[in-house]
């Protein structure tokens, strides 16, 4: 021990005697470490740290299959059965959507995200309050499900952290609801809830089959596997299927995931290659610090020639090296700490990112560890071969020769320098090659064709309270006034009111088409979207042939709206009754669905309905095409209906308030606040965006992969460059006195230009070249989240090896411009 303390002394003296060196390394070395601790605090609290839950391992989401490929929310019904039937769940609890609701009660009124849920959900998930308590038995009962538990964030900014708000009330929509209990700060499932409320699981949605609306979670009993519960809920399902639905409906059934996956397993591709990205920085950052310590070992090998001679074996020798290396490291790990902790509360300051955050971020005893371990690794991976170097001088050379000898210029030497720089090219190209084939994917989905002119378009999302809007009547006549308000607001051009907007649908369901005997046709989903008249013009949406909606298709869609509610409170009292003749309302549908259901005919006139039955739909106009969910899944069949007939089944509607404008959209934001108050006082407008933010929130996990990636490979780039204009200059540093004599026989100064750069131009060929090959295993790997451009795009691939080839021949032209100005005669008395 008395050794080591020795060691480290002794390196701190030497680190201090070289501040300019030291400077360099240490800040180098802490962007490499800092990187990867940010990266790895944010892989720790996605993917490694166990959900903060009782025995996460056991919590399992559960899905539903439906015709059409992909995993659907569940059917109330079929749940209902999984539940009383299964043998491998200890408990499962059913889940609803988020719904915005206006809360009041104590401090300002808002808008809140409200999520309701059966009454097992917290005991489901084995999390206990922080205050009060959690859902009783029989609170998810009619009449009994007023009972509201609050989130931390919103029990501290709606009631000031104050204990005494339990057993006070909260308005919902102008309903009370008795506090019960309030979670802890790390709790958030679902994302971004305020409120939990009981479901009402006596309502007729949640027996009825066919309606595919909720989520839900279990708990596994001890001992019993993910594949049992799936085979087991399988088993269940295919008896549902065989007793309920219709033999050419038997694609319905259960789908069991673990919970973590569920929830996280999307990310886990793009943050393992960020931090395989950052690690290469890393290495990167290691070759440029050993080629650092190569070229400063050229003044200490007189000195170590002297320690051995003393005694010092080659081991002691070595590790004194590794010890200033690792004191090096260390010193970088401390600042680049210090910026990790630093981007990771920027990023949890971010409101919006494509990161889960099931736990939250922090940099934690977990991060400082891996910090600790990596300094510690880098220090001995970029001080091991300048120490092995280093601590074997040939002694009757180095005791011989002055001090300023360049010993450090064999072979052995010049190799390992070279393969450093090569290997910084190659991974440097690499990561170039992925940074560009993502900002590629970023530029096409920023010029992709949404199907809408987002110009100066506001969208606003609106709730209007069930306890004051019971019918679809009192819901129009809001909307009604509200829209006459706002198209007088100056600046405004026209305002829709909507249940999706483009790039946010999720609203579908099948159709059946009188004559279609297509079986592909029977299971493709349709968008739903309902609309009011000006929609069109708001969005830019072209019409191709036919008419869009006027006012009194509007008008006609009330009344038959409630003649349809009236005949549906018949029909389910006598469940034998169909649907009488007469019944129809126009739709618009977009290209997609008119040339996938009726190929090669005129559509303007056609009809179908709904798959479980209803009025005809008749068809009155075609419409552009517009991307209703992700840029990348482009545009689907999407028909688009009057607004009325669903405000006739949805009392307490929540909807989407959107303008086009004439001038910055937000400038008329106040004025339509202010028009909403004049109609409602407790209403308010919340989730206030331009249809450019919805198109960026859309694109967000490619634009924030893409900054990573490129700002990642900008730092390799550079650092190679650095390390290569290093190996450039002291190559002409050692071999001055080779080219005074050159050019004393005649060598013109293009001739050292020629030397110089020569050699500068084999590395990067050989660099690029491999780096090309390791491009090509990376961006297989990073395939899925491209968008527009291969894995394999020869122009990126030619202009990033260009861009980096430049880069690097200028690092070399540097000194070579140094040696073409050297004076033969000084240079021949160099020694």
């Amino acid at each position: 021990m008395s050794t080591v303390l020795q060691d480290i002394r002794y390196g701190l003296r030497m680190l201090r005697r070289s501040p300019g060196f030291t400077a360099i390394a240490v800040i180098t070395l802490a962007l490499g470490i800092g990187a990867n601790t940010a990266i790895f605090s944010v892989i720790n609290s996605v993917l490694l740290e166990p959900l903060p839950f009782k025995n996460p391992s056991q919590l399992v989401a559960l899905r539903e299959t439906e015709s059409a490929p992909g995993n659907f929310p569940l059917d109330g019904a079929d749940y209902l059965d999984w539940r009383a039937q299964n043998k491998t769940f200890a408990a499962m609890s059913l889940i609803g959507y988020p719904q915005g609701m206006n809360a009041s009660g104590a401090g300002e009124p808002e808008v809140v995200s409200v999520n309701a849920t059966e009454a097992t959900f917290f005991d489901t998930l084995g999390i206990e309050p922080l205050i009060g308590r959690t859902f009783a038995k029989g609170e998810d009962a009619a009449g009994k499900n007023h009972e509201a538990i609050l989130s931390y964030g919103f029990w501290k900014r709606h009631f000031a952290s104050d204990p005494s708000a339990l057993g006070k009330t909260v308005e919902l929509d102008d309903e009370a609801y008795s506090i019960i209990g309030v979670m802890p700060a790390r709790f958030d499932y679902p994302v971004a809830t305020d409120i939990w409320t009981p479901m009402d699981m006596t309502s007729p949605i949640v027996h009825n089959r066919g309606s595919h609306w909720a989520s839900a979670i279990g708990r596994l009993r001890d001992g019993v596997s993910v594949a049992q519960a799936r085979a087991d809920l399988l088993a269940i399902s295919a008896s549902i299927n065989k007793t309920y639905r219709a033999p050419n409906d038997q694609d319905i059934h259960s789908l069991v995931f673990p919970l973590k996956d569920y929830l996280v397993g999307y990310s886990r591709p793009q943050l393992l290659i960020l931090f395989g990205a950052v690690a290469l920085v890393l290495l990167v950052a290691c070759a440029n610090i050993a080629n650092l310590l190569l070229a400063r070992s050229t003044g200490r090998v007189r000195e170590m020639a002297v320690r051995a001679v003393m005694g010092a074996g080659r081991w002691r020798l070595a590790r004194q090296l590794l010890t200033e290396s690792i004191l090096l490291s260390l010193g970088g790990a401390v600042l680049g700490f210090f910026g990790a902790w630093w981007g990771v509360s920027a990023l949890t300051a971010t409101q919006t990112s494509p990161i889960p955050r099931v736990n939250p971020l922090e940099v934690n005893t977990t991060v400082l560890l891996f910090t600790m371990a990596v300094s510690v690794l880098v220090g001995v991976l970029f001080g091991l071969a300048p120490a092995l170097h280093t601590s074997q001088p040939d002694l009757s050379e180095e005791l011989k020769s002055s001090a300023t000898a360049v010993v450090s210029a064999t072979g052995r030497g010049r190799a390992v320098r070279n393969t450093l720089i090569v290997a910084e090219i190659a991974v440097s190209l690499a990561l170039l090659v992925g940074a560009g084939l993502l900002l590629r994917s970023f530029a096409g989905l920023r010029s992709a064709k949404i199907g809408v002119d987002p110009h100066n378009v506001l969208t606003m999302h609106i709730n209007l309270p069930e306890a004051r809007y019971k019918t679809g009547q009192a819901e129009n006549e809001f909307f009604d006034q509200l829209i006459s308000r706002v198209d007088q607001i100056p600046g405004v051009q026209a305002a829709t009111v909507t249940t999706v907007t483009a790039l946010e649908g999720g609203w579908n369901g099948y159709i059946r088409v009188p004559g279609n005997t297509n079986p592909k046709l029977a299971n493709q989903l349709v968008e739903d979207n309902y609309v009011t008249p000006q929609y069109f013009k708001t969005f830019g949406v072209p019409l191709i042939k036919g008419r869009i909606f006027t006012q009194a298709d509007m008008q006609n869609a009330v009344a038959e709206g409630e003649k349809l509610v009236a005949l549906g409170e018949e029909m389910e009292k006598n469940p034998k009754m169909k649907m009488p003749a007469g019944f129809s309302y126009p739709v618009i549908i977009n290209e997609t669905m008119a040339k996938l259901f009726w190929p090669n005919q005129d559509p303007i006139g056609k009809t179908y309905m709904q798959f479980g039955g209803g009025p005809d739909e008749v068809v009155i106009g075609v419409v552009g095409d517009e991307t209703q969910q992700q840029i990348r899944s482009g545009s689907a069949p999407e028909n688009y209906v009057p607004l009325p007939l669903q405000l006739s089944f949805s009392p307490g509607f929540s909807g989407v308030v959107s303008l086009k404008t004439e001038i910055a959209p937000k400038g008329v934001l106040n004025a339509v606040r202010g028009a909403v108050r004049s109609l409602d006082t407790t209403i308010g407008v919340y989730h206030v965006r331009t249809m450019d933010d919805i198109i960026a929130e859309n694109m967000q996990d490619t634009t924030t992969y893409a900054f990573l990636l490129a700002t990642f490979a900008g730092v390799a780039m550079l650092l190679a460059a650095i390390g290569l204009y290093g190996v450039m200059s002291y190559l002409v540093t050692q071999r001055t006195h080779e080219i005074g004599i050159r050019m004393a026989l005649g060598a013109q100064r293009g001739d050292v230009l020629r030397l110089v750069m020569g050699n500068g131009a084999k590395l990067i060929a050989i660099g690029t070249v491999l780096g090309v090959g390791a491009a090509l295993g990376l961006t297989q790997v990073m395939s899925a989240t491209l968008f527009g451009v291969t894995a394999t795009d020869p122009l990126t691939y030619v202009v990033v090896a260009v861009l980096l080839a430049l880069v690097a021949l200028l690092a070399c032209y540097i000194p070579a411009r140094r040696a073409m100005r050297v004076d033969p005669m000084v240079a021949l008395r160099y020694e």
